[in-house]
């Protein structure tokens, strides 16, 4: 990303999207920028540093992994004292007005909406932060980060997409998602990967994709997890946009055949 500007990642021009939106602002040295949405709504999270956000004349300081949800007709100014690097994920065609809502990161920590998961795999352990749920009153968005528990984990699993409406689908109450990575090798000079499953409903063998630290994927239509080398840690935040206004069910999904009883 580039400093000091908002850099759109993820558009209406380069994706499949309809709904789903992500930019990326790196600031530094008291350096601003203001967003205005009108059907849009959003979601702030903070990689790195810290940032103050001014809502609507209010100020909120937010450290990493804080996040701010800021609804329709809403102007948002991002600033920060020192260093800080946001996250924008943004639904389009909203129309239900939400309060402005914060969540720390620690407020969620060893709550409920800290799901801790893979206890039948434990090559799957991992914790799954949701910092947008039915605690934030929201139009279309879900959001969160999941934290693996070992290096050489398998994210995500047991593979599956937001499509309940069946197996070939993605009908009114289907999601979209990205997930955008951050991954570390404990081997010097490594660069690290994961291996992303992008298998279609209808193919029965999987197929998967390099994703690398900091990229971001589109992971709607297909069966969904992620595998790790031995050596590679990762995170990552995901974020659902759903198909039908206000139908905002995190757990609503289709797990692959075979692995129905896996979670």
């Amino acid at each position: 990303p580039v400093s000091n500007k908002v850099e759109e990642i993820i558009t209406e021009d380069n994706s499949t999207f309809r709904f789903l939106r992500l930019a990326r602002i790196l600031l530094d040295n008291d350096k601003k920028v203001t967003r205005s949405f009108r059907q849009e709504e959003a979601v702030f999270y903070v990689n790195r540093g810290s940032s103050k956000v001014e809502v609507n004349g209010q100020d909120y300081l937010l450290k990493k992994g804080d996040v701010i949800y800021v609804g329709i007709q809403t102007s948002v100014e991002i600033g920060t004292e020192n260093s800080c690097d946001v996250s924008e994920f943004k639904a389009t065609d909203c129309n239900t007005a939400y309060p402005v809502q914060l969540v720390r990161h620690t407020d969620i920590e060893g709550t409920e909406l800290a799901a801790d998961l893979g206890t039948k795999r434990p090559g799957s352990k991992r914790t799954v932060f949701k910092l947008v749920d039915q605690n934030i009153q929201a139009c279309r968005l879900l959001f969160g980060d999941t934290y693996m528990a070992n290096r050489g984990g398998v994210g995500s699993y047991p593979p599956h997409f937001h499509g309940p409406d069946g197996p070939l689908g993605l009908g009114n109450n289907a999601k979209e998602e990205i997930y955008h990575f951050r991954c570390e090798s404990d081997i010097e000079g490594d660069i690290p990967y994961v291996l992303q499953n992008c298998a279609l409903p209808e193919e029965k063998v999987n197929v998967h994709a390099h994703v690398f630290d900091e990229m971001a994927i589109n992971v709607t239509p297909t069966y969904h997890d992620t595998m790790a080398p031995p050596s590679v840690d990762f995170m990552f935040t995901w974020c659902l946009a759903s198909f039908t206004e206000n139908h905002r069910d995190w757990a609503e999904i289709y797990n692959k055949p075979g692995f129905e009883n896996e979670w």
